[in-house]
């Protein structure tokens, strides 16, 4: 389907109230229909805002979040270098937070809405930010898919963000004005909401933590210190349980076992943040030995939530030890695209196989990535999506060998050094 074909069915709805559902793409076309029975009008000039106090208000409500999404946004805003866009964090009800952005789609003629915009569906039919809210998912709408015109320049790419007990806390988003632009930024728009949920789980179990500090004989601060622990060790993959029992130790000694886990938790959650801003960002590392079969474990530890939330099972096939010479922060970004790319062909009730091989006759390294579909969608088998890298031979390892994911150096939490000049949108 065409731009052009939108642009007629956009403007054939506004003429006669129909909606021609075989020239949209099939969620854009639900997300018409539920704009069209909320009674969102299609020729509205510009989003809805709050007041200048109750966005103030809001603002100050939402700091933990905003602070927490600050280098995400920063390395998205730098991914998408010259092309005219902005990157937005929304609260849990679509209203905006924060925008950044260049000058021309922040303050121009045809700007992105800033803090305090309403941008839910009920507002301004399907976007970014309210769409991924209302779907619980990853959503993109293309120029004239959006069913308020004045949206049509745009290419909004949005995804929900989820807070620490697992409830929706805001929704990130990437505004292009060429489609082509979008492309790139999807892989880097799941990896910086990742980033800014480990971010907000750091900060709940730090807050858990010092109630115990405070009050180590307390026992509802116990309690929800050791179930918050339990929970991010779950869902971390660490496979670590609290196996303490109150009965047979001392409240104090309880405390500090739980403390010490916590502590260890709150380093592996910093880790995973780094990981993933990592992952988000466009930075190049040096080439060196990486043990390829590790590297796509520990990415496959990282994707098993996001494999969980697209109801794909992920299945370890032929598992070779393999070292390859490579720049591993982009390698880890081939391996993330092939494996979401893997998940999304596979389908609900699917499952990916992943096999790590040494073709030996062309020397490289070969990470596959099978999506198998459900028997129900299995339409047309999908492609393997394959990653390779030139090997080493045994032997050949000049320096020890990388095994884990790799991170930048920067702390999130920390705004960058950058000679990029970025806008950032005011109330």
């Amino acid at each position: 389907m065409t731009s052009e074909s939108t642009r007629q069915v956009w403007a054939r709805y506004v003429s006669t109230g129909i909606i021609n559902g075989s020239l949209l793409r099939e969620p854009v076309l639900r997300a018409w229909a539920r704009a069209h029975e909320l009674g969102v009008n299609p020729k509205a000039a510009k989003p809805e805002r709050l007041s200048e106090r109750d966005t103030e208000r809001l603002l100050a409500q939402q700091q933990a979040l905003i602070t927490a999404a600050w280098p995400y946004m920063d390395v998205l805003f730098r991914a998408a270098g010259l092309e005219r866009h902005a990157v937005m964090l929304s609260d849990a009800h679509a209203v905006v937070l924060s925008i950044l952005g260049d000058e021309a789609i922040v303050h121009g003629r045809e700007q992105a809405p800033g803090p305090g915009s309403l941008m839910s569906e009920e507002v301004c039919g399907p976007n970014g930010l309210g769409t991924a809210l209302a779907t619980s998912g990853y959503f993109e709408v293309v120029g004239p898919e959006h069913f308020i015109g004045v949206f049509h320049p745009f290419t909004c790419q949005g995804i929900p963000i989820w807070d620490a007990k697992g409830k929706v806390a805001g929704s990130l988003s990437a505004v292009v004005r060429r489609p082509e632009a979008s492309s790139r930024l999807r892989d880097m728009l799941l990896c910086a909401a990742h980033g800014i949920e480990a971010e907000l789980l750091l900060l709940q179990l730090k807050s858990d933590i010092r109630e115990v500090m405070a009050a180590p004989g307390d026992e509802q601060a116990l309690r929800v210190l050791r179930e918050e622990v339990d929970r991010l060790r779950e869902s971390s993959r660490e496979g670590l349980r609290v196996a303490a029992r109150q009965a047979t130790v001392s409240r104090f000694e309880y405390a500090l076992r739980l403390l010490r886990l916590a502590e260890e938790t709150v380093h592996d959650i910093r880790h995973r943040a780094l990981v993933w801003r990592s992952l988000a960002s466009l930075e190049e590392g040096l080439h060196r030995p990486v043990a390829l079969t590790e590297l796509v474990r520990a990415l496959l530890g990282l994707l098993r939530e996001e494999a969980l939330h697209q109801r794909v099972e992920l299945v370890l096939g032929e598992q070779e030890p393999v070292h390859v010479e490579a720049d591993v922060l982009r390698l880890s970004r081939q391996l993330l695209h092939a494996a979401l790319r893997a998940l999304v062909l596979a389908g609900p009730g699917g499952v990916v196989r992943i096999d790590v091989r040494l073709e030996s006759h062309l020397l490289v390294g070969k990470a596959t990535f099978l999506p198998l579909p459900a028997p129900a969608y299995a339409q047309v088998a999908p492609l393997p999506q394959s990653v390779t890298s030139p090997a080493l031979r045994p032997g050949e390892e000049r320096e020890p060998l990388l095994w884990r994911l790799p991170t930048l150096e920067a702390v999130p939490g920390e705004a960058p050094e950058s000679g990029l000049e970025a806008s950032r949108g005011n109330v």
